[in-house]
Parts: C-alpha cells; structure tokens; sequence
C-alpha cells in the first residue's frame, strides 16, 4: 500500500515519474532489498543484487552505499580479494564520502586478516573520527597478538614509534618469555617508561580483546532517513475537478518534496513514505505493524486524535521521532519524550502575548473579546489566565459576531473605565477591521490592540493604519518581501502551476530543519536541539526553536515597523 500511494501523490504533484521516478524507485528498491540480504546473512545474494549498482555508469546517492555493502557482503565470504577491490575503488571515486572512515577500516582489517601489516595499519592510521578509536585499538590488538616471529614486531615498533599497542604486543612478548636477552629487556623497560602500561596490560594474557568486524549496520549508517508522512489525502475521493477540504494536505506535501530536493543538494538522502490516514484507528493500527513503516526515522502526523493515539503510542517505544505538523495542543507532548509540535502551542502563544502587552499598555485592565469556535475561546480563556497571572484584571470577556453592526451594539463605549489594551480571539477575517473601526468611531485610538491574524482578512492584516498600536499573534506569518520567498513561489509555480500556500512553506520549513538535525545529531538528536541557537539558520518562515520544549518557542507576536510585520523581538 505505501508505494501505491507515494507513486499516486508523485503524479498527482506533477512530477514525471516515467522519467524522475522510475529508475530511482528501481535502484532503491533493489539496493534496499540488498540491504536486507545483508542483515539476514544473505551474503552472496547481496552481492548479487549490489554488483549492477556498483558500475561507474550508475550515479545515483546510493552508489557508494551500494559498493560498501558490496565490500562488507564480501568480507563476510571471506572473499577478501574482492572486498578489498571494491573499497579502493570507493576510495577512488569518491574519497570525500561521509562514511570514508568505515572504508578505512574495513581496509585496515583486510590488510591485517592478511597479514600485510603495514597497509592494514597505514589505513587504520588515516581515519580522523576519534569514535573509532576503541575499535581500532581492540583490532590492532587482536592481529598483533598472533605474531610470532618477534624481530617482525620489532621492525612495525621501530616504524610505528608511538603506537600503542604495537608496544604493548611487543612487550607483552618479551615480558612473557623465559629466554629473552639484556637487549630485549631494555627495550621492554623503555616501552614500559614511554607507554606507562596498565597492570591489566603487563598481565600476558592468552585471550586478546576481539571486535566484531566491521561494524554493525544501525539506524543511522544506513545512508538515508525514511520518513513517513501521515495526512488525510482521502484518495479514494480525489478529484481535481472541485476544491477539497484537504486540499492542505498536498499543499503540505508538495513542500516536503521541495525540500526533498534540497537536502539531497545538501548531502542528505532522505526517502518520503506516504500514507493515506484520517480518523480510522483500525486502519492505523495495521500501519503501525507494517514492516516498512517500523523502519521510519520520522513520522509526520497524523493530525487526528484517534490516529494520533495509535501512532504515539508506538513511537514511544521506537528510535524515531514524531512531528504534529498544525496542532498547538501543548497536551499531545504528554504521550512521549519524542514527540514535537511544529507551532508554539496555545499556552505559549498566549503566554508571549502577555509578556508583550504587559510592556506596552498604561496599565493592568484588559477587555477581551472572542469568536465563536472553540480555538477562539480556548485562546481567550488562556490569555485572560495568563494576564491575571501577571497581576492584570480582565474587565470584560465577550463573544462577539464579526459584522460592524453587531459590535457598535454590543460592546462596551468604556466612557468611564478604559482598558489598558484589548485582545481579540476570531477565526472570522471580518471582525478585526470591525473592531478597530468601532473604536476609531468612538475616539478609542490610542489603546493598543492585541489580535490573532486570523480576525483579519490577509489583505487588511497588511494595512498600514492600525500598525501603530495593533499587534499581530501569528506563527506562520509570510513575509513576502523576503528573497527567499520570492524564489520559493517561482520554483513551486514552475513544478505545479499554482502559488504556494502557507501549508507548502510549512512542509518545505519543517522536513529541511528535521532532516538536518537528524542527519547532524542521529541519537543525539534530543540534545543537538537543546545546544542549537535560534537563528542559526533561516527558514521561509519565522524557523525553530526547541531549546526548552518539544514545542516551537519561536516568537508568535508580530509588530509593523513602518514597513511590514516583524517579530516584536527584533
């Protein structure tokens, strides 16, 4: 099922797949399948499967992947000769590869199972990760040991006069014989002095440390990120003859493939799964068990509870990390430790919203009007929570209509007592303009206005007239001066005939900034959010920042400075 949704949502994006997809779609089939050869012993089918993928007529990002699975498959065959081929020729082709050290090592290895000492130890010298340092150690160790012939020893100690363990072998040797000469025993007491050998280590010991070789496939050595994408497309009622409802949801994932194709330019491969998923907990379930699904890094969605519970529930015991693309539900991080929201959640949207307005009024009483969803109302009652936290009073709550009318009726002249500020909560793009222009009408112009964008349409929201004292709560706000979004909405026009929506700047934001902190941090990805500064990196949006919570703490506040809307923090 997973594929035949990705190659529907790859037509439906306006992709070419005869020509994009189906040669890549090939080789990573094939190259996966090879991979999973390889993790079941299947060694020689592995091989079988990698050797068409190795030639230098095939450039895909799987390429030297393929050729180092091909040397590893061979390895385990014993087939030394060929393991060891095709890693110089990895070498060869692409010596600046992020897993280069491994090649390194695998070499070293071939070199001494060989006995060519001084290769196996010229490329063990050339890896600069000091992760292998260990494994390295336990190797040379090991290999060492099983020299005899001690005039050999001493000729690799006097060429290789600061390695370690090279001393300790030759030492141990000395140290373990009954007939060694005055010169020999010189040599040992000058190793020891140099080295300062351990105890443990004068102790000659029959058993040497063993490593297994080379090191075992995992999550983040793989090459790629799979990540799936879990949203409502409802492709059993697509239709590209009338609106749809989801329409966000392809808009959200034309983002993600666009910044697909960035992160591959940025060396970072990653495979994009797509699931069809809306309310069915049943259906979930089955994903959930599916094996492919069990290998995602990352899973995007679902939006809904039902799925959501489902799918939290599994990632709480997995290595991979989820992401509520839209939700501002601050309860949905309760589920587990690695589980993000993309927005700052109401509590926070609202708790900033205070902390700014607390600057800027002449006093301590707030009116607050909302609309009529549950967001709106919700947002109001945390607002008002918040400003009597900070020692405010709440003179008024009021649900109000959007029309101009229903307002001048209904809302408060404050002829006597006036509010420090007002804060308005609505989905309804009217009741913004409404609003102001009530207060205009009854000389209010100097109390500042605390608003959602969403009370604006996306025109007035822009107007210059109430910049002054009108303040703008808005996560997603589009500053469409910015270069960046100018070539965004030129390259997204160009790949669908259509402008991107805020959804597409959300997918295109959010999978660039995941895959790379993935690709830089693995499993330390916890703490590479924690360490990143804000601003480290420009997003089309306001960006990320994870420093505190699993939810995006960026600035939610907007100010007009003359010129457009900015965060007030700027």
């Amino acid at each position: 099922m997973r594929f035949i949704i990705f190659l529907i949502l790859f037509t439906y994006l306006g992709l070419d797949y005869s020509v994009f997809g189906q040669n890549v779609a090939q080789t990573e089939s094939r190259y996966r399948a090879a991979v999973n050869d390889y993790k079941q012993g299947r060694y020689a089918m592995a091989m079988d499967k990698l050797f068409p993928l190795t030639s230098i007529n095939v450039k895909t990002t799987y390429s030297p992947y393929a050729q180092y699975y091909y040397a590893l498959s061979a390895y385990q065959l014993k087939r030394l000769k060929d393991s060891r081929q095709m890693l110089l020729q990895l070498q060869s082709r692409y010596p600046g590869w992020n897993k280069i050290n491994d090649v390194y090592y695998l070499l070293g290895t071939i070199g001494l199972e060989n006995g060519q000492f001084n290769e196996g130890l010229e490329n063990l010298l050339r890896i600069k990760d000091s992760s292998f340092a260990k494994d390295v150690q336990a190797l040379k160790y090991h290999h060492l040991s099983s020299i005899k012939d001690l005039g050999k020893l001493k000729e690799l100690q006097r060429q290789y006069g600061s390695d370690r363990e090279i001393a300790l072998v030759l030492f141990q040797n000395i140290q373990g014989s009954t007939t060694s000469p005055q010169s020999d025993i010189q040599i040992a007491d000058q190793l020891e002095k140099q080295f300062k050998f351990t105890k443990k280590e004068k102790a000659v010991s029959e058993e040497t440390p063993k490593r297994s070789t080379p090191k075992a496939d995992t999550q983040w050595t793989k090459g790629y990120l799979d990540i799936s994408v879990l949203l409502p497309f409802r492709l059993d009622e697509f239709s590209t003859s009338k609106h749809r409802s989801n329409q966000f949801a392809y808009d959200y994932y034309q983002g993600l493939t666009m910044a697909k194709e960035q992160l591959l330019s940025e060396g970072i491969n990653v495979n994009l799964w797509a699931y069809d998923v809306g309310t069915d907990a049943k259906s979930m379930e089955s994903i959930v068990d599916n094996k492919n699904f069990q290998l995602s890094d990352m899973v995007i969605g679902p939006l809904y509870s039902s799925t959501f519970d489902v799918t939290a529930n599994y990632i709480s015991q997995s290595g991979a990390i989820m992401l509520n693309p839209l939700s501002t539900d601050i309860g949905l991080l309760k589920s587990a430790s690695n589980i993000y929201l993309g927005h700052p959640s109401i509590t926070y949207q609202t708790q900033r919203a205070a902390q700014w307005m607390r600057t800027q009024g002449s006093g301590l009483s707030a009116a607050v009007f909302y609309g009529n969803t549950a967001k709106d109302s919700l947002m109001a009652a945390s607002y008002a929570n918040e400003w009597k936290s900070k020692g405010g009073k709440i003179i008024g709550m009021v649900k109000i209509l959007g029309d101009r009318e229903w307002i001048e009726s209904n809302i408060s002249s404050y002829e006597t007592v006036k509010p420090s500020h007002i804060a308005l909560f609505s989905t309804d793009g009217s009741s913004g303009a409404s609003l102001m222009q009530v207060l205009n009408g009854r000389k209010l112009t100097t109390i500042p206005v605390l608003a959602t964008s969403t009370s604006f349409n996306s025109q007035q929201s822009r107007v210059t007239k109430y910049g002054s004292r009108l303040y703008l709560i808005n996560a997603d706000y589009v500053d469409r001066e910015k270069e960046s979004i100018r070539l965004f909405q030129k390259d997204y026009w160009n790949k669908t005939s259509t402008f991107p929506t805020v959804y597409s700047y959300q997918g295109y934001d959010q999978l660039l900034f995941f895959g790379r902190m993935l690709s830089k941090y693995k499993d330390r990805f916890s703490n590479g959010l924690q360490s990143r500064k804000y601003g480290e990196e420009e997003y089309l949006l306001a960006g990320f920042d994870y420093t505190k919570a699993n939810e995006n703490q960026i600035t939610p506040v907007l100010k007009f400075n003359g010129s457009k809307w900015v965060p007030v923090d700027r």
